[in-house]
């Protein structure tokens, strides 16, 4: 709480009244936030080579988020004292505390999109051709009870997280790329097998941590009010009880037969704190092989996540005060500083005054803090996407597939080769995507398999016209 409490080391004797026994203040702890968030896009590659690749754009978003707590906590006073009876300032008075929280949380699927294409760029030309365009969603979201977190004594962490397969694709192409003049020779050629697929994962973790106590201060004026300016302390309770110590009379300037009222109002606090994250990913397996100007190779990589789009962890925190309008009010009069050993502040009973429940009155309490202040119920938050995080083996890129520079300036065989004077001009592609099965743990092996890219080259030479003969 943002109240304090002063105590002086003077011992503080008072006499207060009988309070009954039982006396139970229940205290509901409903409260409820949805969060709605904003999605993530980003565009990469083309990868994981410049010149034969894949390029991709992404989006992904979160579903909105609910959370919910309710339930009620019992406080009951537990050692009344009689009336007449002298107090000093280590004197407890205990309540007693029983959780009973119930909660729950659970956030809709993540949302998102995939358009990714194969991308080529041999020489002066390049080009491009759509492998997916498709959007995609998990089958099921994160949800998980909070009751046993919330109740207690130090509850942990309840995380929850799914994930789920959407469409893919299987593509093999061959690419010619060609000099033409009278007649076409290709000069280079290279193939490009690839299965990719589109994967989205979303989680959530709420870490709710409770504080119990006693919201006390003490007041001159008659009970059933209360204000900011009255001296006050939140004493927290731990392991089912609240010690309550009276002291600090002889600091309020009280005169000699004045009365006054000591006033415990039992307490709830949860501080919430959560955080949520999706992401998409292309699990991908690629195979290319090429043969440019009579020099050819290949490289491959294995199914894994060419490309990983993440939200990061997206996170708030809720901070709550649960209170009910009753509290417990003890009235006493004061008798000034008495005592042998050295004057203390002193208190006694006017007349029979048996403790009882008020309601509460007077100025409000104490303003919670955090985006949902004032709102313990029907809190609606909104948090903005950020720049999103992209990784996946297609995130380095290692530059170009086929050596050697075939930008426009070297796009043309070297001297001394069979291809001297030929230059590339024209470049055809062949092959497009087809469906695939979901890119899974069984299927994986299935899929390496299926990407061995067939490679054809045309070797040839620049034809010249034949000489007549006289």
């Amino acid at each position: 709480m943002n109240s304090t409490f002063r105590t002086t080391s003077a011992l503080a004797l008072w006499a207060i009244a009988t309070v009954a026994v039982g006396q139970t203040v229940s205290v509901g702890t409903d409260s409820s936030v949805s969060a709605s968030y904003g999605g993530v896009t980003q565009t990469a590659g083309p990868f994981p080579w410049s010149d034969l690749g894949i390029s991709a754009t992404a989006s992904v978003s979160p579903g909105d988020l609910n959370v919910a707590t309710g339930g009620s906590t019992a406080f009951t006073l537990t050692n009344p004292l009689s009336a007449g009876q002298q107090v000093g300032a280590g004197t407890v008075l205990n309540v007693a505390y029983t959780p009973g929280w119930t909660g729950s949380f659970s956030q809709a699927s993540v949302t998102g999109n995939v358009n990714s294409s194969f991308v080529y760029s041999i020489g002066p030309l390049s080009g491009s051709s759509n492998l997916i365009n498709v959007p995609v969603s998990s089958s099921s979201s994160p949800s998980a009870d909070l009751a046993a977190s919330l109740n207690a004594p130090a509850g942990p962490a309840v995380s929850s997280s799914v994930s789920g397969m959407g469409p893919g694709a299987t593509a093999g192409y061959t690419l010619q790329a060609r000099g033409c003049a009278f007649v076409c020779v290709t000069l280079a050629s290279a193939s490009l097998g690839v299965t990719i697929g589109t994967q989205v994962q979303q989680s959530v973790s709420v870490s709710p941590t409770v504080t119990y106590g006693d919201l006390v201060w003490i007041s001159t004026t008659p009970t059933s009010h209360y204000t900011a300016s009255d001296p006050q302390a939140f004493i927290a309770g731990t392991g089912g009880n609240i010690a309550n110590s009276f002291g600090g009379i002889g600091s309020l300037g009280l005169a000699k037969g004045q009365t006054f009222y000591y006033n415990m109002m039992p307490e709830v606090e949860l501080d919430m704190s959560v955080t949520s994250q999706a992401q998409l990913n292309l699990p991908a397996s690629i195979t290319a092989s090429y043969n440019v100007f009579g020099v050819g190779g290949s490289q491959s990589f294995p199914l894994g996540n060419l490309y990983t789009l993440s939200t990061g962890a997206e996170g708030f925190d809720v901070s709550t005060t649960f209170h009910n309008n009753d509290y417990y009010s003890v009235k006493m009069d004061y008798e000034g500083a008495i005592g042998l050993a050295g004057p203390s502040a002193v208190a006694v009973v006017a007349g029979d005054y048996t403790g009882q429940l008020v309601p509460l009155g007077g100025d409000t309490l104490p303003p919670d803090t955090g985006p949902c202040a004032g709102m313990p119920v029907g809190c609606k938050l909104s948090l903005p996407g950020g720049p999103g995080t992209m990784t996946g083996y297609g995130t380095q890129n290692m530059g170009s597939l086929i050596p050697g520079d075939q930008g426009p300036a070297g796009a043309c065989a070297p001297a001394g080769t069979s291809y001297a004077g030929s230059c590339i001009n024209q470049v055809t592609t062949n092959g497009g995507p087809v469906s695939a099965p979901e890119i899974d743990a069984a299927s994986s092996a299935s899929a390496l398999t299926f990407l061995l890219g067939t490679l054809t080259v045309m070797r040839g030479r620049r034809r010249t016209p034949a000489t007549r003969g006289a």
